[in-house]
């Protein structure tokens, strides 16, 4: 039998309902689904500790949290973000609004 491959995908939000519209490390908390071909399932809430911080290289600290994750999905990632997210393979997809529907869209 053939096993379905399992794509995590980190989505930052303060709302739990809603993309977070600004920029990804400011979101208070990410969470995280597990997709296939047919399924899209929360995995985990993980808090953002980084939420409110300003440290040099904080991209690398929000990585750290989602480094798990093949795919973001976010409305803002700032241009040194995005740089150093893709150099570590992280694909990312800009999307706003309900976060379900976001995740229905790349279904």
């Amino acid at each position: 039998m053939d096993k379905i491959a399992l794509i995590r995908i980190a989505v930052p939000t303060n709302d739990e309902v809603n993309i977070f519209p600004k920029m990804l490390g400011m979101a208070d908390k990410m969470f995280i689904y597990e997709i296939n071909e047919v399924q899209i399932k929360l995995i985990e809430k993980r808090n953002n500790p980084y939420a409110k911080t300003q440290q040099h290289l904080k991209t690398l600290d929000v990585y750290e949290l989602l480094h798990d994750c093949e795919i973001i999905i976010s409305a803002h990632i700032g241009k040194k973000g995005i740089q150093r997210l893709q150099e570590r393979g992280v694909k990312l997809m800009y999307k706003k609004g309900n976060i379900q529907k976001a995740l229905q869209d790349i279904l």
